[in-house]
């Protein structure tokens, strides 16, 4: 049996913007925003100062008893504030953070705001409809990038788009802090105007329903809205933490909704979407396709007449390697080792279909139809370019050009045409902290500036390992060559040669004696040994019988004699 939330998300996967959430004041309870109510009374208590008076511990009555009526929030503000803008400006403190609060992270976005966020951004969620009048499901929509669109009255309602047409949309059905019409008293939630509930009763017949941190106590128009729903078509899920209130319990038996136990909205939200990405890494195209592609991919290569072709299949496959890429959008904004490793198996896996066609291509490909490949690594590359946030996750967007690179490298080096390397290893990108060139920027060992290949540490399968980054590569490229290169000493040889080469490339271009320091990115190689230093022997000699023609220089696009003493010096003795 799976577990609610599993099930939920296998339908949320499933049925791509198919719900639509309800949200309560429970979903901000962790960011310490009060509830509409909290704030109504807090006002009693400035109103009953003002008269000299002490509101004690029920303010509700004491302004009752002042003034023969319940509080009204409209009223109160009114009252203490003459104008909007100073109407505005006795709000903004509840809900906008001071230095302190933002400090302490209150009142700013949940993990359940971003997660939600996520799963919006991703199409899984078009709508929302919200109790709550505070700005955070927005503003992490916009840490995201991504464009909202805020109905917060029955005004607003007639100038929105059709749902169909609008993309994200969040409801605020109690409306907008800065709006002193939000609904608060008994009397204000029992009807909504025509407009609101034409709209409630399009959403709760078209879509499914995942209600989150709502009681169902005191919303009389909304409970009635979800009763009225003439169709039960789309499952209706109460997310509750312990055991629904007598009026949740009456509605999920009216709605044959299904009560879901759980600690809180932020643990809910992100294992909901963790679930879902889990999924969706699942859905990987099948190998028969991709086989098929490389297949494909054979046949085109050698002849000139199939060259249209070839681009057509390559363009395609491109694009929808960029699509599933571009799909992902991942948050840049803040660090957390988990995210780091999630966001790094994502990329993997959207970019694993490729990385066979990278391999055979470096095989076969002649220099003309390498072009196609080096423009599109570089695309890929440069999808840090614009992007500002923690350095890491930012840098990990060039991530999937690394694997790309290194697949088709190592196709290369395998068919022999070393040229290819060279080529594409001196090709300059622009990653938005300035111009590099590939091979150097790309290097497994540096691709993540911040922390550089240790950052790979956070791997669950490479968390023990001395050269994470390098040993990550190793396994990718084992994947996709073991059909050509047979038994590990085959393979661990055609490696310590490409990461080797890419090293001298990197010594000759990133280091010079103005910058008075000196590195060449390390592999696994540098802990066998025998290998490194019998391939440099051979390089050596191979350079002084060829210089720059030699296999070295060649591979590494150098243009410059190899920096031989300073790489030996550093690579002495294993760290």
């Amino acid at each position: 049996m799976l577990d609610p939330v599993s099930s939920i998300a296998f339908e949320m996967q499933a049925g791509k913007g198919m719900f639509a959430l309800l949200l309560g004041s429970g979903v901000s309870r962790s960011a310490k925003i009060p509830t509409g109510w909290d704030i109504t009374l807090d006002l009693v208590r400035r109103v009953a100062a003002l008269r000299g008076d002490d509101a004690g511990a029920d303010p509700a009555a004491w302004y009752a008893s002042a003034f023969g009526k319940a509080p009204d929030y409209s009223e109160l503000l009114d009252v203490l504030a003459t104008t909007q803008t100073l109407r505005q400006q006795v709000v903004r403190p509840y809900i906008e953070p001071s230095d302190e609060e933002r400090a302490r992270g209150e009142k700013l976005p949940t993990a359940a705001h971003r997660a939600i966020a996520n799963l919006m951004a991703k199409g899984y969620v078009r709508v929302v409809l919200t109790t709550n009048f505070d700005p955070l499901l927005e503003q992490a929509l916009a840490e995201i990038g991504v464009n909202v669109t805020v109905i917060a009255s029955a005004d607003h309602v007639a100038g929105a788009l059709p749902l169909v047409h609008a993309g994200p949309t969040i409801v605020k059905l109690h409306g907008d802090y800065l709006d002193t019409r939000i609904r608060n008293t008994l009397v204000e939630l029992s009807d909504y105007e025509p407009a609101i509930n034409d709209l409630l009763d399009q959403i709760f017949d078209q879509f499914g329903l995942i209600i989150c941190g709502w009681s169902g106590e005191w919303d009389v128009a909304l409970k009635a809205a979800i009763d009225r729903a003439p169709t039960r078509r789309f499952p209706t899920y109460w997310a509750s933490r312990g055991a629904p209130a007598s009026a949740a319990r009456a509605l999920i038996e009216r709605r044959g909704a299904r009560a879901v136990q759980i600690d809180g909205a932020d643990g809910f939200f992100d294992m909901l979407e963790q679930r879902i990405q889990a999924i969706e890494a699942l859905r990987r195209p099948h190998p028969l396709s991709t086989d098929i592609a490389v297949a494909m991919l054979k046949e085109y290569l050698p002849e000139e007449r199939h060259q249209i072709r070839l681009h057509d299949l390559l363009t395609g496959e491109f694009g929808r390697a960029l699509d599933r890429l571009n799909g992902l959008n991942f948050s840049v904004a803040s660090w957390d080792p988990k995210e780091f490793a999630r966001q790094a198996a994502q990329y993997s896996a959207a970019t694993e279909p490729l990385l066979p066609l990278a391999f055979t291509a470096g095989m076969w490909s002649n220099g003309r139809q390498a072009q196609l490949w080096q423009a599109f690594i570089a695309e890929l590359a440069e999808r840090r370019h614009g992007f500002s946030g923690v350095t890491a996750l930012v840098d990990l967007r060039s991530f999937p050009a690394s694997l790309v690179f290194y697949a088709f490298c190592f196709g290369a080096l395998v068919g022999g045409h070393l040229p290819l390397i060279g080529e594409l290893a001196r090709k300059i990108a622009d990653f938005g902290i300035g111009k590099f060139a590939l091979g150097d920027a790309l290097n497994i060992a540096s691709v993540i500036t911040d922390g550089g290949a240790d950052r790979f540490k956070l791997l669950t399968d490479y968390a023990n390992k001395r050269l994470p980054g390098s040993e990550l590569i190793a396994n990718t490229l084992r994947s996709v060559s073991k059909h050509v290169l047979r038994g590990s000493r085959a393979f661990d040889d055609a490696l310590a040669r490409l990461e080797m080469a890419l090293a001298f490339g990197y010594a000759e271009r990133m280091n010079s004696a103005e910058k008075g320091w000196f590195w060449a990115p390390p592999g696994r190689f540098l802990f066998d040994r025998e290998l490194r230093d019998s391939l440099i022997s051979l390089w050596r000699a191979d350079y002084e019988a060829r210089t720059l023609q030699s296999d070295l220089c060649v591979m590494a696009g150098l243009k410059q004699p190899p920096r031989f003493a300073e790489v030996q010096e550093q690579w002495k003795l294993p760290f």
